[in-house]
């Protein structure tokens, strides 16, 4: 049994010239899964490993006429001629798609709307179930539901997808159709609304992170005032640090604890840790040697809070 239906082929975008016109070379011919026509034949059910099959037995390419004059050309007397062939057929996201050679004729009724719909000629079984591929025409009516590449109501679309499937990052044969570019759009938008609206087990509001930061930050500045605290207490207990230096070597601690610790092991004993019972006030001591081996900021500091410097004879 034979069945046929309608679809577009293509449209002459509105800024294009006739002559810079090309007809699609690949056009879809048969839906994908089960499908009926608007005349209410059907449903059909498309196999398309059948009919890819029963294409390559074949051996030749089957052609595209006009409004059907093949299916009636035992009636004519005269000739019947091509608008094209379909040379090669191809299975895309489960609908049937063939690759066209049109004639210059044909493309030239194309580029100037003469005629804008495709229709398929298929063989079918009982139960609907398509198995062959015979043909198509060009006519001016749609009965099957297909993905245009021209709007059934004569609204212009453009026919080259490239500059779309680029922007959304789809190549190769995932940017054949609108349809797939709109899924592939679609997905996108789902991803976007997940990320949105993330998980809560892997996520946090801004504020509570926030929170917690700011108090690991304190705890942390705590953690490291009170180790800097320790550290001059100590040596400030070994006679290494004077009284007067306490605030320098509290803000040294704390800016450079390794520094500091350097500092604190190399450094001399410069108060006596068991002063004399006559002295009311220890008198802190350096040597000439110790003093000049200090930084600058370090030897100004010590200078200016009274050690008495002294040379090496005088110990």
């Amino acid at each position: 049994m034979r069945a046929a239906g309608t679809f577009v082929v293509a449209l002459l975008p509105a800024a294009a010239h006739e002559a810079d016109f090309t007809p699609p070379e690949w056009v879809e011919l048969i839906p994908a899964g089960t499908f009926s026509g608007r005349d209410g034949r059907g449903p059909y059910t498309l196999d398309v490993a059948a009919v890819l099959d029963a294409f390559a037995k074949s051996g030749v390419d089957l052609p595209i006429d006009y409004e059907h004059q093949t299916l009636a050309a035992a009636d004519k007397a005269g000739p019947v001629p091509a608008a094209g062939w379909i040379v090669e057929l191809q299975a895309r996201d489960g609908a049937l798609w063939g690759r066209v050679r049109w004639t210059d004729e044909a493309a030239q009724l194309i580029a100037s709307r003469a005629y804008r719909y495709l229709s398929p000629v298929f063989r079918h079984d009982k139960t609907g179930r398509v198995l062959a591929l015979e043909g198509a025409a060009l006519t001016h009516y749609p009965n099957l539901d297909l993905t245009p590449v021209a709007h059934t109501q004569g609204d212009d679309i453009m026919t080259d997808l490239t500059p779309i499937a680029q922007a959304l990052g789809v190549a190769g044969e995932d940017a054949t159709s609108v349809e797939q570019l709109a899924a592939h759009a679609a997905r996108l938008k789902a991803d976007l609304e997940a990320a949105r609206t993330p998980d809560p087990r892997e996520w946090v509001p801004m504020s509570q992170h926030k929170a917690v930061a700011d108090e690991l930050a304190a705890l942390q500045a705590k953690i490291a005032a009170d180790r800097a605290e320790a550290a001059v207490a100590k040596a400030m207990s070994e006679g290494k640090i004077a009284p007067a230096l306490k605030e320098w070597a509290l803000n040294h601690a704390l800016r450079d604890p390794e520094g500091f610790a350097k500092f604190e092991s190399a450094a001399p004993v410069l108060v006596s840790k068991t002063p004399a019972p006559e002295r009311k006030q220890p008198v802190a001591r350096m040597t000439r040697q110790a003093f000049d081996a200090l930084p600058p900021a370090e030897r100004m500091a010590t200078a200016r809070s009274g050690v008495v410097i002294v040379d090496e004879d005088e110990e």
